[in-house]
């Protein structure tokens, strides 16, 4: 490379970097002149709360808080994202197994998420505590994990591919294997029966940050 083409190269990248913070400070202007501000804050967004039901090597089974779950695809297969918090007894099954059971949760289940999404089961028997706060949990298959009772839907999945790396969290591609509700909602999960993070908010359970409160 000639020494001329040394300098042209040179002189590209300040240029850019210029070019970046113009764009940027005019975009930040152009935002506060028409009446929007810029915020590092995401939106709220009242989004379904969903328990995982998971199993270990010895059969116990784990169960978790969990709101970052979304369908994705629904042919040939349905297909759902789901977000696995790193260092929870639910990820370390989930990682291993690749199975669980998602759990929509009703309103009724408000009472156990600060159990079930604010403590870890390495540290106390969320069975039983569960059992104290009324909701005993059930088994209905020897195959799957146990459950909450009187959830809107539960759904069956195994994970497609590896777990990938998202910072926080991991993030699970999952097949819907199989999909059951109790007797008594005949088919029926409509929203109304889904109890979410906007209501949790509204008790006190979560932050705004989707945190469960101290």
């Amino acid at each position: 490379m000639s020494r001329s083409q040394q300098k042209r190269e040179t002189m590209k990248t300040p240029f850019f970097l210029s070019q970046c913070f113009l764009f940027h400070f005019g975009f930040t202007q152009c935002l506060q002149v028409t009446g929007f501000q810029v915020t590092g804050n995401p939106p709220l967004i009242d989004v379904p709360t969903y328990s995982l039901a998971t199993k270990d090597a010895d059969g116990k089974t784990g169960m978790n808080i969990l709101t970052y779950a979304t369908p994705i695809s629904i042919r040939p297969d349905r297909i759902w994202s789901v977000g696995l918090y790193k260092g929870t007894v639910a990820h370390e099954n989930f990682s291993k197994t690749g199975e669980g059971v998602l759990q929509l949760l009703s309103p009724n289940h408000a009472k156990v998420v600060k159990l079930l999404g604010g403590s870890s089961g390495r540290d106390l028997d969320k069975k039983q505590e569960c059992e104290k706060l009324g909701m005993a949990w059930v088994l209905i298959d020897e195959d799957l994990p146990d459950l909450l009772p009187d959830c809107s839907h539960y759904m069956k999945i195994s994970r497609v591919g590896d777990l990938i790396d998202c910072g926080s969290h991991d993030l699970a591609i999952c097949r819907i294997e199989s999909m059951l509700v109790p007797d008594d909602r005949d088919g029926d999960a409509s929203h109304k029966d889904n109890l979410n993070t906007g209501k949790l908010r509204e008790l006190g359970i979560i932050t705004e940050q989707g945190r469960v409160a101290d």
